[in-house]
């Protein structure tokens, strides 16, 4: 038996094994069993796909890399001023920018104020009227009711102890008004700081007078004058007044409505019909002399009464210009 048996499992010389079905298909199960959970690992790490796509219009054509000059920026208004500093008239100091005349001569007053609009008929000969509306900035809702409200002949002083003046003034020039500098004084019969840490006075040295008088005019740029009451509260040979030629020499425009012949106070009486009465007074004033500067402070009552008179100014032949028009007198 023994040797039949291993007779009958002997192979022949030469002759391979006969192939083993269950091997393979055990192999192919595992190769696939293993490609699945690879498949799946790779899944989980795929990122969710956006909820939302959203498209970017890009320009059709490139912006140029190096304009030849620098564009002017207009407002989408149409009505606003140039943009400001001017490089041309900036004169970089310690205490901030100041303003200065170009070296080609160009100066602050002239590049920085409102031009003045041409007119016809009977307004070419008629009475010029200006309106200045001073400590502009501290309240800044109010200032932009002055902007948004009044016509943009109508002119705003700036007062340096506002805050964001850098933004403000340009705001206020955006909507084409233009902008002056209040310049702070002290006033030796009024209550002590009334006018303010930064106030020119004849009770400090000319140093620190001139030290004041820099960080006022460095605050904001883009005003063509410095506006103020002087004649009132400073001596004519006092230390205060012997900075102010520093005014003129940096090319901007003055003017003291305490003491000025064309000059109007407004707002003196803080009550509508006062307030009527006196524009009244200033067309009166601008008949007699030609030309008029009304002034107020910066308030919701004076911009509602001006709003008003404003209105039928030109029907009773008045011409409204902007305070650099008759400071200059180009208007």
């Amino acid at each position: 038996m023994t040797m039949i048996a291993a007779h009958e499992g002997a192979l022949p010389k030469g002759a391979s094994k006969p192939f083993n079905f269950p091997i393979l298909i055990g192999l192919l199960l595992c190769g696939l069993i293993v490609l699945a959970l690879g498949g799946v690992y790779v899944w989980r790490l795929q990122l969710p796909a956006p909820e939302a796509v959203i498209a970017i219009s890009w320009p059709e054509t490139a912006l140029p890399s190096a304009p030849q000059e620098k564009p002017i920026i207009q407002p989408k208004n149409g009505r606003g001023l140039q943009p400001a500093p001017d490089p041309r008239l900036v004169d970089p100091h310690s205490a901030g920018l100041l303003p200065k005349i170009a070296e080609d001569g160009t100066r602050p007053f002239e590049f920085y104020a409102r031009p003045v609009a041409p007119v016809s008929g009977g307004l070419v000969d008629a009475p010029r009227i200006a309106i200045l509306l001073t400590g502009a900035g501290i309240g800044q809702l109010t200032t932009v009711e002055a902007i948004v409200k009044l016509p943009t002949n109508i002119s705003l002083a700036l007062s340096p102890y506002g805050s964001d003046l850098v933004r403000q003034a340009a705001d206020i020039r955006g909507e084409g008004h233009e902008v002056m500098l209040d310049l702070p004084v002290r006033d030796p019969n009024g209550p002590p700081g009334g006018t303010g840490p930064r106030a020119l006075s004849d009770s400090i040295d000319r140093d620190e007078n001139q030290q004041r008088l820099f960080w006022t005019m460095a605050r904001f740029p883009g005003y063509f004058g410095v506006s103020g009451q002087f004649t009132a509260r400073i001596s004519q040979n006092g230390a205060a007044r012997s900075v102010l030629s520093e005014i003129k020499d940096r090319g901007l425009s003055f003017l003291d409505y305490s003491a000025d012949e064309r000059t109007l106070m407004l707002d003196k009486d803080l009550q509508p019909q006062a307030i009527d009465d006196a524009l009244r007074q200033l067309e009166q004033k601008a008949n007699m002399q030609g030309i008029a500067i009304g002034v107020a402070a910066t308030t919701p009552l004076a911009i509602d009464r001006l709003k008003n008179w404003s209105a039928g100014l030109a029907s009773r032949g008045f011409r409204l210009v902007p305070v650099s028009a008759l400071l200059h007198g180009d208007g």
